[in-house]
């Protein structure tokens, strides 16, 4: 069994309030040391002066001040060792209270600390799951601070954990349909024809393209993303997506309309029109066959605000909160046959925050719609 590790807060705080008690002990000894003598003195001056006067005043004061002559001595012995007494008295009492509040001083002063000490292993352990109970002031505030880093970190470990999980489910599917028509043309089950290659390319393509959404949203997430934020025309940039997707607008007989307030806008023109793209994008390959996408610019809140409305399926609540989250679909099913890869909205939205602005969703409820709002700032 190790001993004492006499380096710890406890043990220093503990040292350091025995050595001012010790320090105020000494100082307390040393003044009655010096200072009680000459208060001695003092006093039995005074009152050898007032004897004497009486004395000479009777018959009796040359025997009166011998006697107080004679006394003197005596009287000085004993003071000086009552003195003594009750000084290494106290000093005993003293040094009892001084090393129990000591104690406990230093015991509550440092179990917030060893607290944090063992929470921070924990944590570098992998448990994020046990809290450090707040204390009162400063160390108050760092162990709700820590509290704090410790739930960012453990959201931080299920997002990893759900994206390996969610990457891994999102490649089986094109894997194990180029897996099985391979293998169907080394056995002579199917014939190469344009049929097979079509699918063959359409799976690699999904692939290529899962693996492209993964680094953009890696790099926007992680600042590694080059971004060149300028002055733009807001209501050219959606022109210039509404432009972009009439002929996919056409093919599903979705009316695409924009317009708003002329406003300049700072924002990345390339990354702009990615996010562009996604809304629309989505607005129309998920929204229903002959229905309208419009694309709306004005100011609000010392912002540019771009609204992207379809009337689709619309969201419930929980969609709309959760609609940005990585590999997150409303409709698994039609999203999947759409051939999205389940990233497009999360890159949006860390492209956004990247350019110092914010995205959120709102729709009023299924097969209401729903408009998706993003906030630049203005230039």
């Amino acid at each position: 069994m190790s001993g004492p590790d006499f380096g710890r807060l406890r043990w220093r705080l503990l040292g350091a309030n025995l050595a001012v008690a010790a320090a105020g002990v000494a100082a307390a000894a040393a003044g009655v040391w010096l200072a009680a003598p000459g208060a001695f003195d003092s006093a039995m001056g005074g009152a050898g002066m007032r004897g004497a006067g009486m004395a000479g005043a009777g018959q009796g004061g040359m025997m009166g001040g011998t006697t107080s002559g004679m006394m003197d001595p005596l009287l000085r012995s004993a003071f000086g060792d009552a003195v003594g007494t009750a000084i290494w008295l106290g000093l005993a009492a003293a040094a009892v209270v001084a090393v129990a509040v000591s104690v406990l001083v230093a015991m509550r002063l440092a179990r917030p600390i060893d607290e944090l000490a063992a929470a921070s292993r924990r944590v570098a352990a992998g448990d994020y799951t046990t809290p450090v109970v707040p204390a009162g002031g400063e160390l108050g505030e760092m162990a709700a601070s820590f509290n704090a880093m410790a739930a960012g970190l453990a959201a931080e470990e299920t997002r990893r954990r759900d994206l390996i999980g969610d990457v891994a489910h999102e490649l089986r599917t094109p894997i194990a349909s180029v897996r099985g028509y391979v293998e169907g043309l080394e056995a002579g089950v199917f014939a190469p024809g344009p049929e097979t290659w079509r699918v063959l390319a359409e799976q690699t393509a999904r692939l290529e393209r899962l693996v492209d959404d993964l680094g953009t949203l890696w790099r926007a997430e992680s600042s590694e993303l080059a971004l060149e934020v300028v002055p733009l025309d807001g209501a050219e940039a959606l022109s210039a997506a509404r432009a972009r997707h009439l002929a996919a607008a056409a093919d599903r007989g979705v009316a695409i309309s924009a317009g708003g307030a002329t406003i300049r806008l700072r924002a990345d023109p390339i990354r702009l029109a990615q996010v562009l793209d996604n809304l629309v994008g989505n607005a129309i390959r998920y929204g229903r066959e002959g229905g309208t996408v419009s694309l709306g610019l004005r100011a609000a809140g010392g912002m540019a605000v771009i609204d992207v409305r379809d009337d689709g399926p619309g969201l419930e609540p929980d969609e709309a909160a959760r609609v940005f989250d990585r590999f997150y679909r409303a409709d698994p099913s039609r999203s999947r046959a759409a051939g999205g890869s389940g990233l497009g909205l999360a890159i949006t939205r860390s492209l956004v925050e990247a350019m110092s602005g914010s995205v959120t969703a709102e729709s009023p409820g299924r097969g209401l719609g729903t408009t998706i709002t993003v906030r630049l700032p203005l230039a």
